[in-house]
């Protein structure tokens, strides 16, 4: 979904999200956060599943219609000078944060980009096109092998490590837990930097209600308001 909002696309990052009301009604009665997926001049996006209520009110907005958003709100990525090469790597809906990420890099950055995408099948696989019309061509898991290596996306950050192809680079990535704890893994055997955008439920989106809380090396912090991005090896499983 493609949305006109200057105010908020002029402050919005990668990483960052939106709340948006997707009914007048008190069904659903919550917001529903999402990740700026592309963020163009006065436009943004975003990407999205239908699995409930509230995206399937979204997708079946039409070309012209209102709709009620707050943000952007939380924290998003940081990309210091001292990083070298970039991998990113995403899990199935996880590939949305990713995408606007890589965007910025390419606009900004002249370094290295690795983009590893893992779904659970073609069907299932997200923004391959997108990443090729940036100029990158992502590596590609499927759990069924239907398209690309039959693997898991991690297994393919091993084995690009094993063969040279990034050197000392910095790891973005959102997905589900259990890909996040292994890519954590590989980071600290090889003293890399990781940043994920963790997908966490969240509420209110503003730090109020204490939904959202994770537990870090330092205390408990907020995905909300603190996150959604953290350096990966902070989080405690």
């Amino acid at each position: 979904m493609e949305v006109n909002s200057p105010s908020i696309a002029k402050g919005a990052k990668p990483g960052q999200f939106v709340t948006i009301r997707c009914s007048e009604t008190t069904s659903p009665l919550l917001r529903r956060p999402f990740s700026f997926f592309k963020i163009n001049g006065s436009r943004f996006q975003i990407l999205y599943e239908v699995v409930g209520n509230a995206t399937r009110i979204l997708s079946n907005m039409a070309p012209g219609d209102k709709i009620d958003i707050l943000g952007p709100l939380g924290n998003g990525f940081t990309i210091s000078d001292k990083h070298s090469d970039f991998v990113l790597i995403a899990g199935g809906i996880g590939i949305a944060p990713l995408t606007a990420l890589a965007q910025k890099l390419v606009r900004t950055r002249r370094k290295r980009i690795y983009v590893i995408i893992g779904a659970r099948n073609k069907k299932k696989l997200l923004c391959e096109r997108d990443f090729k019309e940036l100029g990158i061509e992502p590596i590609i898991a499927t759990d069924d092998g239907s398209y690309g290596k039959k693997a898991l996306a991690t297994e393919l950050l091993d084995e690009l490590f094993s063969k040279g192809g990034a050197i000392f680079p910095t790891i973005f990535t959102c997905g589900p837990e259990a890909m996040l704890k292994r890519i954590a893994h590989v980071a600290r055997k090889r003293g890399l930097d990781c940043y994920a955008s963790l997908e966490t439920n969240i509420a209110c989106g503003v730090g109020v209600c204490l939904g959202c809380a994770v537990r870090t090396k330092s205390s408990y912090k907020l995905v909300c308001k603190d996150g959604p991005v953290f350096n990966l090896n902070e989080i405690i499983w």
